[in-house]
């Protein structure tokens, strides 16, 4: 009796933890803590595969968290250019972002003309222009890849 229970036990629960499942991204901090880790990395001029597949499924959200890494900083010319790194690689790999929200690039366009509106350096605001082309010129949202095992 006490085998059967147990046996009904441990069935259960291993049918019951796979729906409990939780992916890095269900976090509430992740997005934050892989930007801040991003820009750091790009900002000295070297970052991780890791940190580029990361970003590349964020797409639009990452936006907001380059904002607030930006904010927190001097607008300097660097800064903005590792903000700018960070926007490309967040949108490099359509496919893989994960929230069909995230596909089409509003927060980010929004944050570019901030961008724009702020600098005054000419070869820098030539840069956001690009970016912004780039990301205007993306053919439509695209369904993300089915692999799970990104």
């Amino acid at each position: 009796m006490k085998r059967n229970a147990l046996v009904v036990i441990v069935v259960m629960c291993s049918l019951l933890a796979p729906a409990q499942r939780k992916t890095v991204e269900d976090d509430p901090h992740w997005r934050e803590h892989t930007v801040q880790n991003a820009f750091d990395e790009v900002s000295v001029g070297m970052y991780y595969s890791w940190t580029e597949k990361w970003l590349a499924r964020m797409g639009d959200g990452a936006a907001p968290e380059v904002m607030k890494c930006l904010s927190a900083k001097p607008l300097t010319k660097q800064n903005i250019e590792t903000a700018l790194t960070l926007v490309k690689m967040s949108f490099g790999f359509p496919r893989l972002i994960r929230h069909d929200q995230d596909r089409t690039p509003t927060n980010t366009l929004a944050f570019l003309d901030y961008l724009d509106k702020q600098s005054s350096d000419a070869d820098v605001r030539l840069k956001i222009d690009s970016v912004r082309d780039e990301l205007r010129a993306r053919p439509p949202a695209m369904e993300p890849k089915k692999n799970s095992n990104n």
